[in-house]
């Protein structure tokens, strides 16, 4: 059963429907580093990013640094579309050396957090990697290669499974600009004065794709507090940041890190759900029960991924032709058109 999309929650009207059926943003920049190139430029001197320490980068000095270790990846041929894995913890060294790849031409690949010393090998052997980022990051003349094309892989996200292994999963620049267009359209992160504490890895679709690029892209602030904050459960977060707004929602690396999100007005009558499709996400349930509003969620939008890194086969157990992702979780979706878990995959 699909469920209509365009719900009268978090509506975007930029979301147009074209060829293949599938909802699309109009008027994407083309790739990544150009749209990140832009917002260097235009907020040069605000606070980009603030670490645990109350240590200040602004955009001009963040863009500064990220050029110069494009042009030392540049220096050790590193070329366009080259893979380059970003195997470092949370902190500015980490966004340096990832904004890097990204204006060299490069595709960063993101290992889960929980990867070891030899799952991280097995990633950089899997991926093809020309190299990896660890404690030294290259220094060279400053460099921006901003020639990709939309369809172009811009990030590789290696996830964890059931069982235990490890997935690469590929999203193009139209993927990872559509989900910084939802979240900056849904948060209204527009505008002077946006700050984003950091409640997931950066090595995650939700700490880099959900919460760190839309807030770049915007001019806002990203925040970057200790671990022991990241792993903090949920009533300590809201706790700990009393006056920003904690926002419940859904999304997998499959759907860049988005999917659902749950108006704040309507937690009290839905205390359950993860909220609407939002961002041009369409869903629909797949089961015998499917017409009764329970079914394992599918979806399908803009941001969400089109195939899985030299894996044909869990490809085409995931991914239908037409767009649909198969997200392996079981929901109930109401009337409304507000979606509850029942049952969540483990990944």
């Amino acid at each position: 059963m699909k469920i209509p999309a365009g719900t009268r929650w978090l509506r975007d009207d930029r979301v147009i429907r074209r060829s293949g059926g599938i909802l699309q943003y109009d008027c994407l920049e083309p790739c990544l580093a150009e749209l990140l190139d832009r917002s260097a430029l235009r907020f040069a001197n605000r606070a980009a990013v603030v670490d645990r320490c109350g240590r200040v980068l602004s955009y001009r000095e963040l863009w500064a640094s990220a050029a110069r270790v494009a042009g030392g990846l540049l220096d050790q041929g590193v070329g366009p579309a080259d893979r380059v894995v970003v195997n470092r913890p949370n902190g500015f060294r980490w966004l340096i050396g990832f904004l890097g790849v990204v204006l060299a031409g490069g595709v960063p690949v993101l290992p889960d957090p929980t990867c070891s010393s030899e799952e991280t090998a097995e990633i950089e052997a899997h991926s093809g990697a020309v190299l990896t980022l660890g404690d030294d990051l290259p220094d060279g003349v400053a460099f921006l290669d901003g020639g990709a094309t939309p369809e172009e892989l811009a990030v590789l996200y290696y996830v964890r499974v059931a069982g235990g292994g490890l997935r690469g999963v590929e999203l193009t620049n139209t993927n990872v600009l559509s989900t910084i267009e939802a979240v900056a359209h849904a948060m209204d992160l527009r505008g002077e004065g946006a700050r984003t504490v950091l409640t997931a890895p950066l090595s995650t679709a939700v700490g880099c794709g959900v919460q760190l690029l839309p807030t770049l892209a915007a001019g806002g602030t990203v925040v970057i507090p200790g671990s022991r904050v990241i792993r903090a459960p949920w009533r300590h977060l809201r706790a700990a940041f009393p006056t920003s707004r904690c926002v419940r929602g859904w999304g997998v690396a499959e759907t860049g890190g988005i999917g659902l999100l749950l108006p704040s007005e309507h937690r009290p009558r839905h205390p359950r759900s993860v909220g609407v499709p939002f961002g041009g996400i369409e869903v629909a349930l797949l089961g015998p029960d499917a017409e009764r509003g329970i079914g394992e969620l599918l979806c399908r939008g803009p941001s969400v991924a089109r195939r899985y890194w030299h894996d044909p086969s869990a490809t085409a157990d995931a991914f239908a032709d037409d767009g649909w992702f198969r997200t392996g979780d079981q929901v109930r979706i109401d009337a409304e058109g507000f979606v509850e878990p029942l049952a969540v995959r483990v990944s």
